[in-house]
């Protein structure tokens, strides 16, 4: 496994700190999560959203959800 970059560990440091209702890139949700992006593009774990024409983002509270194990598969 690749050590994490300075610029990740400033990203999730600043994550710790917005609300669970923050819109999260999957560019973000693939290193919170420790799930690839491109399994975040093809079929997310949590429902996303488009943010922008070519963009997508999940909510971090669903995420935070998800990575606590407290979300079940339906």
């Amino acid at each position: 496994m690749r050590k994490l970059t300075d610029d990740e560990i400033a990203i999730l440091q600043r994550t710790e700190q917005l609300p669970d209702s923050a819109a999260v890139p999957l560019k973000i949700c693939a290193l919170l999560s420790g799930v690839s992006e491109r399994t975040w593009r093809r079929s997310p774990p949590v429902p996303t959203f488009n943010i922008t024409a070519g963009k997508k983002a999940a909510n971090l509270g669903q995420l935070r959800k998800h990575t606590r194990g407290e979300l079940t598969a339906s």
